[in-house]
């Protein structure tokens, strides 16, 4: 993911919209109670946090708000104004960590964990569960496929640009029959007993092709390597890999993205 906060910030409206879709859809799974320890992995900049998130919860007693960027955590530390709230650099898929263990009744985590490598998945799920208390749940969506998938795909080919864009190569569940099922495996393997775990097509439509290279551009990591004289280069290149790929439609001057994401909701036995 590219760890320019504040272009971030300024370009996540679809993320914002799908976490918005997800929590009035599935709150009845998650819970939620007053006085909870809340954990966000994966909060990036915190907007999805402030402006999603937060307006769902019922009155907390703590929330950790928690991503691996110590750019997007610094970020974030400037947003929040509250002594409940807590901003930490963390990576979940950390092995066998521990500074927050039984600390949690909640943890929610917004198209996060589909960038954490097939190989430290489980490592991840074991990790979240360890964190929660007994009787505690975790909510979670990650993005399966999408057309910035291929996109990127087609940069590393070229061999022209560095392979910083390996992420998403990487995600557990692209390219799977059922991807639902594998998720299931590695939450049940960690320990949780599963209520939610399902994949779901969906579509996101911006207002033009500007706005979505903007979104695009926010999210590909390559750019956090790529030199300044050679961005304006890159972001040809980008431009047009990204007309030649699958999953858009266009409307007038609207385009739309089709996209796969994975649901879950599981609890920690009491």
């Amino acid at each position: 993911m590219n760890e320019d906060p504040d272009l971030y910030s300024k370009n996540c409206q679809m993320q914002k919209f799908d976490a918005t879709h997800f929590l009035k859809t599935y709150l009845n799974h998650l819970n939620l109670k007053n006085g909870a320890s809340i954990l966000d992995v994966g909060a990036g900049d915190g907007t999805i946090t402030l402006d999603v998130i937060i307006p769902h919860l019922p009155p907390f007693a703590k929330l950790v708000v928690s991503d691996k960027s110590e750019k997007m955590v610094n970020f974030a530390r400037g947003r929040f104004n509250d002594e409940r709230i807590e901003i930490v650099r963390m990576d979940i898929s950390d092995t066998d960590d521990e500074v927050f263990k039984n600390r949690f009744d909640h943890v929610l985590s917004f198209y996060c964990l589909n960038y954490v490598p097939e190989e430290r998945s489980p490592q991840a799920m074991r990790n979240i569960f360890s964190m929660l208390k007994p009787g505690g749940n975790l909510f979670a969506t990650f993005i399966v496929d999408s057309p910035l998938f291929e996109t990127c795909d087609n940069m590393i080919k070229k061999q022209k640009w560095p392979p910083a864009m390996v992420p998403f190569k990487k995600n557990a569940y692209r390219g799977v029959d059922k991807p639902e099922a594998k998720l299931r495996f590695f939450l049940e393997q960690a320990g949780f007993e599963v209520q939610v775990c399902m994949y779901e097509e969906r579509t996101y439509t911006f207002d033009g092709f500007r706005q979505f290279l903007d979104f695009a551009l926010a999210i590909v990591p390559v750019l956090n390597v790529a030199s300044q004289n050679k961005q304006v280069e890159f972001i040809e290149d980008f431009t047009e890999e990204v007309k030649k790929a699958d999953k858009f439609a266009t409307k007038g001057e609207k385009v739309i993205m089709f996209y796969s994401v994975l649901v879950a909701c599981a609890s920690r036995a009491i």
